[in-house]
């Protein structure tokens, strides 16, 4: 990890009253060709912090085969707007756009 001090970049802060976050359970499975292919569980979590939402994920997260967990942090645009809400990428990667990835979200231990 590279630490620097200041940030020098720029943008516009967007903030919301109410967050929500989107988690995505990830999972292989075998296609009738017997290709790995990919589905998911998604879940919104509102009424949260991010913290609350990293307890929760690793508390849900489906046990068994391996599982790739991926969260979201959600900025719904405004009721009537022509644009797309926006998902900032948090934790995780989504492995059905990375076939050969072999990401996995680990959690500090608290």
């Amino acid at each position: 990890m590279k630490v620097t001090d200041g940030y020098t970049g720029s943008g516009n802060v967007v903030s919301t009253d109410a967050p929500s976050y989107l988690v995505e359970f990830w999972r292989a499975i075998a296609d009738d060709t017997g290709h790995d292919a990919w589905t998911a569980v998604e879940y919104e979590l509102t009424e949260c912090d991010v913290h609350d939402v990293l307890h929760w994920a690793r508390e849900n997260a489906p046990s068994g085969a391996t599982v790739h967990t991926v969260i979201y942090a959600c900025y719904r645009q405004p009721a009537g707007t022509s644009e797309s809400d926006v998902h900032i990428l948090l934790a995780g990667s989504d492995p059905s756009k990375i076939p050969t990835s072999t990401t996995t979200l680990t959690w500090p231990t608290a």
